[in-house]
């Protein structure tokens, strides 16, 4: 498969006109409690990716009809993504490590093994509460830092030790300090998790894991925050005079909205879809998704559908209009190819030629840039 578990298929008109990319993602979560959840891996759809992908086969079989096909010009490529959630991190830094991936997100290792190289124009769907289209989302970059100290009884000579978590803890509330720093346009975000915390209650801890992402509006931002991340880090070994490493991989790029294809989406929800449903646009995302690395390089749409209800990757999100979620989402997609292939193409040849952040070679440089180990020992 095309990133190990991707798929692509493609259909061309026979009538010049540029490629269109329409993608439907493959993930579920983990959410042992969701009503649906798979028995044995306890993976479930609770952000409604199954129903984006059926939206995508929906739309392929709509739009291979040889009626429809005949006044189309262009072709099209059908793609099936993975890993846009980024779950299960060691797995996926497994494969990294193995040289079987070069990033965490499917859409960013397809580009990096040529997936895109001859797509024009992308378009996707995402499932939601409410049919909307966001005016962008944060990219991340993925960190792992790690803290060394030293082993000590922690009854008898605590002072003999150098205390990892006390070391990670420092460097936490330093960073709790620099939150003022942000910009809030920048939309920065940091959170993350403590995977390990050493072994024994009666051990002073002399290794602590904490995994984090930071999130932000930019590349800019997201590197300025990084640095700032890493700033802490060094300060906590020092005072500690400890050792602590800082692993960096970029995660997803920001993504962008592209103002043509937000209307001609917006223009079919209201005269073909739900006319008398509201329909939002420019709600800023402060989430991520690996469609912002498609948004670099081309133009490209991420809409919302509505038909669920409930919190995205929790066990209260379920369908809660099957019409919505499975039918009218397929016919968004459908619609605006239509509108972007029709007529020679003309509406789909002018939006290909939007200006768009970065080429494929300067998005690799980037990504590549950005995944690095620094090592802080005093």
């Amino acid at each position: 498969g095309l990133a190990i578990t991707g798929r692509r298929a493609d259909i061309d008109t026979g009538r010049p006109g540029p490629r269109l990319a329409v993608l439907g993602e493959l993930d579920a979560l983990i959410v042992p409690q969701h009503k649906y959840a798979d028995p044995e891996t306890h993976a479930a759809h609770a952000c409604g990716h199954h129903a984006a992908l059926n939206a995508m086969l929906g739309c392929a079989e709509v739009l291979t009809r040889p009626e429809v096909m005949e006044h189309l010009s262009g072709s099209l490529a059908f793609i099936a993504t993975p890993s846009e959630e980024c779950q299960n991190q060691p797995y996926i830094a497994s494969l990294i490590e193995a040289g079987k991936l070069q990033f965490f997100g499917g859409k960013s290792e397809m580009i990096a093994k040529g997936v895109f190289d001859d797509i024009d124009l992308a378009i996707m769907l995402h499932a939601g509460g409410s049919n909307f289209t966001p005016s962008g989302f944060n990219g991340f970059v993925m960190k792992r830092l790690v803290f060394h100290g030293k082993a000590a009884h922690a009854g008898s000579n605590p002072d003999k030790g150098i205390n990892a978590i006390s070391m990670m803890r420092s460097a936490m509330t330093l960073l709790d300090a620099q939150r003022d720093t942000f910009r809030d346009e920048d939309h920065v975000r940091i959170h993350g998790y403590i995977p390990d915390g050493g072994e024994a209650v009666n051990v002073v801890p002399d290794r602590a894991v904490f995994t984090l992402q930071v999130r932000a509006g930019s590349p800019e931002a997201i590197e300025d925050a990084s640095i700032k991340v890493d700033r802490c880090v060094q300060a906590a070994a020092i005072a500690f005079g400890g050792t602590a490493e800082v692993q960096n991989l970029f995660g997803f790029m920001p993504l962008i909205a592209y103002e043509a294809l937000d209307d001609i989406h917006e223009r079919n929800i209201r005269e073909w879809i739900a006319p008398d449903a509201p329909f939002t646009r420019g709600i800023y995302r402060p989430a991520s998704t690996d469609m912002g690395d498609v948004s670099m390089i081309m133009p490209s749409l991420h809409a919302y559908f509505r038909g669920f209800s409930g919190t995205a990757h929790t066990d209260d999100f379920l369908v809660c209009d099957p019409k919505q979620a499975y039918v009218d989402s397929a016919k968004m997609l459908a619609l605006n190819a239509i509108d972007l292939l029709w007529d020679d193409a003309a509406c789909g040849k002018a939006t290909a030629k939007a200006k768009c952040p970065m080429s494929k070679a300067e998005y690799l440089e980037k990504m590549r840039g950005f995944s690095s180990c620094r090592r802080f020992e005093f």
